[in-house]
């Protein structure tokens, strides 16, 4: 049996040459004689770096900053594999502990940025990467994270000044690209924005289908899969464009989640509509908010007439006017601690007297659970709402519906109903960075949030038109 030596120059040598699988087993036994052996736990952790197992690294590097406590690139390397873990306070830790003797060091600067920024404090998120620039203006991924950081402050100058100059120093780079369209969304500036939104592809989790990726080209009746993406609120929006695919020349299949099937099917556009789970074979696949770039879709494409109808109505007679609410989305969604309210910061509409609300809400939270229990009246109806077909009926017959920024705003939005969303100071790129109206959806009110975090206003204001509605 090969001794660690030959072992461990095995496992380099297949570095090396790019044979990881060959370099990983070969580093693995030089462990199992050796625990310690510091060349092997460096190749297992570059390995782990660059089949982007950034969280598999972990291990090894823990081991390396026992053995290599004052190596700052290993603390640095390992506060990436605790970010990637999701393990916040240990990546916080390695951060820290880097900056402690190398106080200007920009990775550990940039790497505790981005800790902060997970745990919602912008500011110093802001502050940190700000200081990682400072340190090393070179640092592309520095001046992106900086970007996002302003941009979630609501400092949009700042952000696409940030972003610009990560642009200029790696114009390809992904994250920076779509977070620049993100920027050019909410400015309005729909033509800048699609093709740099386009970058979302290189890191966004979707399964490909068989077939070519359509790029616009006229169609000669070639059927076109339309595949979804993000979450239902996006799906619903872009849906409209679905029927566009003829103007090329065309045949649109649009796939939706199982619980958006039965509602497309029933709208009666010459558009076949497929559950995503399985979805039918076409020589061409297009992700459905492509559309915007693949269409080039100008402010003039887009209408907020409504384009969506229930294929039933579930109305109820009663006393005083009927309300939906919803009031938080997918706590997987990134800005989901700022877009989604608690059942209790809605208490202010719970004292308007001669309403009856609705529960459109999907998915209890503990906390809310907690609140319904504790207050069994709160809601006049809980309707049962296995899909999105079911929640169309219960919108149709509201007379209003109030929704923080889900899916079910756009529904009720897309139907035409009454609505009125409730938005976080910094708002998602659709909805603009002022005004109560949108272009999306025309029976759409927007109430914005003042400052960072003030629900308490947003709702004051709701609440007082509420009451104005109650009274006649």
């Amino acid at each position: 049996m090969a001794d660690a030596a030959s072992l461990f120059k095995q496992a380099e040598s297949a570095w090396r040459a790019g044979n990881g699988a060959a370099a990983k087993a070969a580093a693995e036994q030089v462990l199992a004689d050796d625990p310690v052996h510091v060349g092997a736990l460096m190749i297992l952790a570059n390995l782990c770096f660059a089949t982007g197992d950034v969280a598999g690294a972990r291990p090894h590097l823990e081991r390396l900053a026992i053995l290599m406590p004052d190596e700052v690139m290993i603390r640095n390397n390992l506060g990436r594999a605790c970010l990637a873990a999701e393990d916040l306070g240990a990546a916080a830790e390695a951060f820290t502990t880097v900056l402690e003797t190398a106080p200007a060091n920009a990775r550990a600067l940039d790497g505790l940025g981005i800790v902060r920024h997970r745990q919602g404090d912008y500011a110093e998120a802001a502050d940190l990467h700000g200081r990682a620039v400072a340190a090393d203006p070179g640092f592309a991924a520095g001046w992106c994270n900086l970007g996002i950081a302003c941009t979630d402050l609501g400092r949009y100058a700042d952000g696409a000044a940030a972003l610009d100059r990560a642009l200029t120093l790696d114009p390809d780079d992904a994250r920076t690209r779509f977070n620049r369209a993100v920027l050019y969304f909410l400015m309005g500036d729909l033509a800048a924005g699609w093709p740099m939104y386009e970058a979302r592809l290189a890191f966004q989790a979707m399964a490909t289908p068989p077939g070519q990726r359509w790029n616009g080209d006229a169609l000669a009746g070639a059927r076109v899969l339309l595949i979804p993406e993000q979450g239902f609120g996006d799906v619903i929006q872009f849906a409209r464009f679905a029927p566009r695919v003829r103007d090329r020349g065309g045949v649109p299949v649009l796939a939706v989640p199982g619980v958006l099937t039965a509602l497309m099917a029933a709208q009666g556009w010459d558009v076949e509509i497929a559950d995503a789970d399985n979805p039918p074979e076409a020589p061409l696949w297009c992700p459905v908010m492509s559309l915007g770039a693949v269409l080039g879709l100008t402010a003039e494409d887009i209408s907020g007439a409504a384009y969506l109808r229930a294929p039933t109505a579930d109305t109820r007679e009663g006393a005083g006017p009927r309300i939906g609410l919803a009031w938080s989305g997918n706590p997987t969604h990134r800005r989901d601690r700022a877009r989604s309210l608690r059942l209790d910061d809605l208490a202010p509409l719970f004292n308007v007297p001669g309403v009856r609300f609705v529960n459109l809400q999907v998915g209890l939270r503990p906390d809310d659970a907690a609140e319904i229990a504790r207050r069994p009246d709160l809601f006049a109806e809980t309707p049962g709402l296995g899909s999105f077909a079911d929640t169309a009926a219960v919108v149709a017959g509201l007379d209003l519906v109030i929704s923080a920024d889900t899916a079910v705003l756009h529904l009720a939005g897309a139907m035409g109903r009454p609505t009125w969303g409730l938005l976080p100071f910094v708002p998602d790129w659709r909805w603009g960075l002022s005004g109560e109206a949108t272009p999306w959806y025309d029976s759409l009110r927007l109430y914005r949030q003042p400052a960072l975090g003030d629900w308490p206003s947003v709702v004051t204001r709701v609440a007082a038109d509420l009451g104005r509605i109650a009274k006649g």
